[in-house]
Order: structure tokens, then C-alpha cells, then sequence
């Protein structure tokens, strides 16, 4: 279409008194004139994030946020046999011992019950091994080494244990008081321990290697060893309930400190999860009840 411009009359004061007032009018619905005072908005924020789960732990440790080898399930590793003080009547899933104990604590931390624990066989030497388990965390008296940690997690700990001699009524170390009355003593020791550590370190003597201490046992018992080198607790056990006039010549500790942690696949997810509940129970009291309950009678002289 043509279009046609028109002459311009000139405008009165008035008139552009009326246009600048128009032009205002129009210029303060623009967005960018538009102002807010801060906490002020009628439109929801986001929603906060809680910080605590339903099992008092983090967020990210709730029980359907754990990284489970099986949906719903924790499986927690063990030997087998298990023995006293740890697992009674070779049967971890009854509750009774000290780390059955403690497994199904840290297992209702998580907000797991009783039914939802499932045990599974792990040899001792093979728990700490590089590469994928088959278990959520094992327990099974495992000594934290800077060694093992190389290939797996380990959670914070949970007890601490001295190392002890073992031996019967009338063998030729019954009656040592010390670490010199054992130099020349044959000693037996299970592979892989810290008692084998704890044997040539601090006993200084090259003990008789074997694949259990129930094969170590067999030979104190047929008089082809003098004694045997374990943690203490094991150590009241063979001497009290498996051998016959068994003597615990007594306790030394391990170097550096023997500290048990539950074992866990490297890097893995749950391990801060598992500290988090470690952490519940022991400033709860419930982890000393437990050790109080099972470990109690854990005591015999030192040998220095």
C-alpha cells in the first residue's frame, strides 16, 4: 500500500507534557525496568534435600540408596568353620559371637533386619585377594595392613587384639614366662595372619606354617609343635575348649597393633556407608555391650 506523509503541526507545551507522561507510562511495563526485593517472591523453591535418612545415617547411605551385591540382601563373608568367641556353634546366621554379633549391628544400622543377612563362605587367605567379591563386607578377625589395603577396603575398626601362645600341661614351654624362654621353641602359625607376622617379629623364632589353626591345633596335639601362635581370644579357645589341658602361656602385641576391620571390595561405595553405622554403634554403646558380652574373658598375663 502507498502511504503518504502528512504535514506536522507544531505541539503545545501541554501536549508534550501529555506525550512524555504517555511515554513513561509505557516505558515502566518493560521487563527490564522490572524490580524485586529479594525473599520476596510469591513463586516455591526448590524443595530441601534431606540430609539424614530413615536409618539416621547420611542420605546416601539410606537403606535403598546401598550398593548391594544383591537387591534387598547384605551378604557378610566368613570362614567356615567359624569358631568361639567369634561364631558359636559353627553357625554365624544364629547371632550368637562376638562378629556375628557385630555383623547383625552394623546390618540393622544400615536398616537391614535379621532376615535380610545372608552368609556366605570366604576362606581367610582368599578374603583380601585383588579383584570383585562376591560379598558385601567379610568379618572374620582381618587384620587392617597397609598390604591388604592395597587390594581392598577396609572399614574403620572394630577391636583390637593382642597375640598370644598357646600350649599344653607338660610340654617344654609350659612354664615360659617370656619371649627369651621360646627361642627354641617349634611354634605353629595358620598362613597369612598377623600371628605369622607377630611370630617372626617379635618371638624371632621361624615357625611351622599351616593352612588353618585347627591344622596347627592337630599338631600341638600329637606333640610335633610346642605351641601355637594366635590372636588371644583364639588363643582361650584352643587352650579351654579343644585341648585337653591346654595353657595360655600368655599375650604380647602385635607389631604396630593388631586392629580387625570389616573387609570390603576396593573403592566400593558401601565402605563409607559401613563406617557411618560402625561409627552409630560406638557412640551408641552397643559396640562395647557386644564386646563386653562376647570377649569379656579376653585376658591372660604378658609375656615381655
Amino acid at each position: 500500500m502507498r502511504t503518504f506523509t502528512l504535514p506536522r503541526a507544531p505541539l503545545s507545551a501541554a501536549a508534550l507534557t501529555i506525550v512524555a507522561l504517555v511515554a513513561a507510562a509505557c516505558g515502566s511495563s518493560s521487563p527490564t525496568a522490572a524490580t524485586s526485593t529479594p525473599g520476596t517472591s510469591s513463586q516455591p523453591g526448590p524443595a530441601s534435600t534431606p540430609t539424614t535418612a530413615a536409618n539416621g545415617l547420611s542420605a546416601a547411605c539410606g537403606t535403598d540408596q546401598l550398593p548391594l551385591k544383591s537387591a534387598g540382601k547384605l551378604t557378610v563373608g566368613t570362614d567356615k568353620p567359624g569358631y568361639p568367641p567369634y561364631i558359636i556353634d559353627d553357625t554365624p546366621s544364629n547371632g550368637k559371637g562376638f562378629e556375628s554379633a557385630v555383623a547383625y549391628a552394623v546390618a540393622a544400622k544400615l536398616g537391614l533386619t535379621k532376615d535380610q543377612v545372608v552368609w556366605a563362605v570366604v576362606p581367610f587367605d582368599s578374603s583380601y585377594k585383588p579383584g570383585a567379591k562376591s560379598f558385601d563386607f567379610d568379618i572374620n578377625q582381618i587384620s587392617i595392613t597397609d598390604d591388604r589395603k592395597k587390594a581392598v577396603d577396609f572399614s574403620t575398626l572394630y577391636y583390637t587384639a593382642s597375640q598370644a601362645v598357646v600350649t599344653t600341661e607338660g610340654s617344654k614351654i609350659a612354664n615360659a614366662t617370656t619371649i627369651a624362654d621360646l627361642a627354641n621353641a617349634k611354634l605353629g602359625v595358620q598362613l597369612g595372619t598377623t600371628s605369622l607376622t607377630a611370630a617372626k617379629d617379635i618371638l624371632h623364632v621361624s615357625p611351622q606354617v599351616v593352612d588353618t589353626t585347627d591344622a596347627a591345633t592337630a599338631l600341638l596335639k600329637n606333640k610335633q609343635i610346642d605351641g601355637i601362635v594366635a590372636d588371644l581370644p583364639s588363643a582361650l579357645y584352643i587352650a579351654n575348649a579343644v585341648l585337653s589341658k591346654g595353657k595360655v602361656l600368655g599375650q604380647f602385641a602385635a607389631p604396630g597393633g593388631d586392629t580387625w576391620g570389616l573387609l570390603i571390595e576396593k573403592d566400593s561405595k558401601l565402605t563409607s556407608c559401613v563406617n557411618e553405622a560402625l561409627a552409630a554403634i560406638t557412640a551408641s554403646g552397643e559396640l562395647d555391650q557386644i564386646t563386653s558380652t562376647w570377649m569379656g574373658a579376653s585376658t591372660a598375663a604378658e609375656l615381655k
